[in-house]
């Protein structure tokens, strides 16, 4: 029976991203291998949720390859130890596909393979979920990932890239094929909400009907910039009232302490909640009023295509991938991540946008994820695997 292997730098990023693209190779007669770390610390999911992802694999019947972290590219010891554990995967198991994903652990996982492609055959596939090179990215990055990833291509059968910044450079490196697919696909019927979860959720969390919900959703990292949301409420809060503005944060992180923190010097505690975990996310949609997503960096933000696939109206970043789904003033507004004042001027604007205008806003974010929705990209991705 034919292999092949499914490795990412962690198991938030392999089941997050990934339990469709392995079942497509199992529908396709490949016995699929599952490698990655367990052991991060940075997780984005719970002991529990990890618990329930793993039991994913296991019901797939994948093997898992439990790997030494990729996470911190100067940890030298444990790129080392991974690299050697996924090469001695590779050629014991001699697998005819072998798909990569992030910048560190593809170019660990792509230079481990360099000897199965020689003998055995086995293609190589890795999907940028975002270079860390991009328009405004510090000269550092281009320094250094870009070379690295330029040179890495060369080893790449088939190289994915899920926005069109990505996709206009990717062209001119060495793989023998690039291809852009749009991202990594979104159930855009996943997010239904429960019959009175919208009332329900204002109530648990004290949120009066004429209050207006901003909500953002994601792990709690710097990269995710929910301080710059932060600071807007404060300049807001010093020349207008703003009693009746909620402003939620789903998620879990390792700057949970510090925005914990933030709010209260800020005097925000009335108007900010952390939500921690939500296993009724689709509730917490259904509460929102406005989406705001202030990240820094994006490949193709999952959580913002989530919050569009439910009719939400945007306030968001203007930034590769962002770019990809929202045009300003049509699907939501743009705004600067390096400058709050910006993103106070998008939410006021939002603010003052009609119910009407909103709720139109949101139709054409629902129309535009059909684009994006996981048949779509998961139909990409059958013809992908077929070809390489």
């Amino acid at each position: 029976m034919k292999k092949a292997l499914m490795h990412a730098h962690t198991a938030y990023m392999l089941t997050q991203f990934n339990i469709d693209n392995i079942k497509i190779l199992q529908d396709l007669g490949y016995t699929v291998d599952a490698a990655c770390c367990w052991q991060d610390d940075d997780s984005a999911l719970s002991p529990e949720a990890m618990k329930g992802r793993r039991k994913i694999l296991d019901d797939l019947g994948c093997r898992v390859i439990e790997t030494a972290s990729l996470r911190k590219i100067f940890n030298i010891g444990e790129l080392s130890k991974a690299y050697k554990q996924l090469k001695s995967e590779v050629e014991s198991n001699k697998y005819e596909i072998v798909h990569t994903q992030s910048p560190i652990g593809g170019v660990i996982c792509r230079l481990a393979c360099r000897k199965a492609r020689k003998l055995y055959g086995t293609k190589v596939i890795y999907a940028a979920h975002g270079f860390h090179f991009f328009k405004g990215a510090p000269l550092k990055n281009w320094l250094v990932f870009y070379n690295v990833e330029k040179w890495c291509s060369k080893f790449t059968d088939l190289l994915i890239t899920i926005n069109k910044e990505d996709y206009k450079r990717a062209k001119k490196f060495k793989a023998k094929k690039a291809v852009y697919v749009p991202g990594a696909g979104v159930d855009t019927h996943k997010f239904v909400a429960s019959e009175g979860g919208r009332e329900r959720v204002r109530q648990e969390l004290g949120i009066s009907d004429d209050t207006t919900v901003l909500l953002s959703v994601g792990e709690l990292i710097p990269r995710k910039n929910h301080m710059e949301v932060l600071e807007a409420l404060q300049q807001m809060k010093q020349s207008e009232d703003i009693s009746k503005i909620k402003y939620l944060i789903a998620g879990r992180g390792k700057i949970q302490a510090e925005l914990e923190s933030k709010i209260k010097e800020l005097g925000l505690t009335d108007n900010v909640k952390m939500l921690g975990f939500r296993s009724d996310v689709a509730d917490v949609f259904a509460a929102s009023d406005i989406y705001v997503f202030p990240s820094h960096q994006e490949g193709l933000p999952v959580a913002l295509m989530e919050a569009m696939s439910v009719g939400l109206p945007v306030v968001c970043s203007e930034i590769r991938g962002n770019t990809d789904l929202i045009e300003d003033g049509v699907g939501g507004y743009l705004f600067d991540s390096k400058d709050s004042g910006t993103l106070v001027s998008a939410i006021n604007h939002m603010l003052c946008t009609s119910k009407e205008a909103r709720a139109a806003m949101g139709a054409h974010n629902i129309e535009t994820m059909k684009s994006f929705d996981k048949d779509h990209v998961n139909s990409v991705m059958r013809e992908l695997y077929t070809k390489v």
